[in-house]
């Protein structure tokens, strides 16, 4: 510290403050879609095990309806083609559990946080890296460049697939590709590539993790 002398008066002078450090950005948080509280108590970690359980599950029932031409209930043989309250109890559990948690109305504890990714601004071929380098993607992370909570919502709506297919086959003895005119019963070369791709992205999706982390309550970012 130094003092200098200006008309007959004395100052001092102080060195300049320093600056605080801005704070490090937190991760973006995804609360997911059709997020509500309550139910039984499941997480979204829980909820995200049951999407990807229905994208399978979905998947091979498309594909096995178009080969078959059997819906997955005829491939199961159970009775079809009857009003909905004559189908078996176990059948009616299972679509109001697989629509409760399409809602999350089975409870979704938890978040899901954001890890950072590459952005499009970015979208340029290094030495070393790949396609999806171009793409502004991670190397090394998800295939469709998912966050746990885009995975969710796939989940959630391959599970309203599953209860929807599920009810108009029960009622109408027509499987899901059916029901939508699609020919069924073909070789696999044959099918539709709609269909094929619906199979592929939901086959691909359910065993591809996501980007981010799961979190509950407060946990420390």
């Amino acid at each position: 510290m130094k003092t200098l002398a200006l008309f007959g008066k004395s100052k001092v002078k102080t060195a300049p403050a320093k600056k605080a450090a801005a704070p490090k950005p937190k991760p973006k948080v995804e609360d997911g879609i059709f997020g509500t509280s309550g139910g039984i108590g499941f997480t979204k970690e829980n909820e995200l095990f049951v999407g990807r359980v229905a994208m399978l599950g979905f998947a091979a029932s498309l594909l096995g309806e178009a080969i078959t031409g059997k819906g997955i209930l005829a491939q199961l043989n159970l009775e079809t083609g009857i009003p909905i309250y004559e189908a078996e109890p176990l059948l009616l559990f299972f679509i109001l559990f697989t629509l409760l948690g399409a809602i999350g109305a089975l409870g979704d504890r938890g978040r899901f946080v954001d890890e950072e990714v590459t952005g499009l601004d970015k979208a340029v071929i290094q030495p070393g890296k790949g396609f999806r380098g171009a793409l502004g993607l991670s190397e090394g992370g998800p295939l469709f460049g998912f966050t746990k909570s885009n995975e969710l919502f796939v989940g959630r709506m391959a599970q309203l697939g599953v209860a929807f297919s599920i009810i108009g086959e029960i009622i109408t003895g027509k499987g899901a590709l059916a029901q939508l005119n699609i020919e069924t019963g073909v070789p696999i070369n044959e099918i539709e590539p709609l269909v094929i791709f619906n199979v592929l992205f939901f086959f691909i999706a359910a065993i591809n993790p996501g980007n981010g982390r799961f979190i509950i309550g407060e946990e420390e970012e």
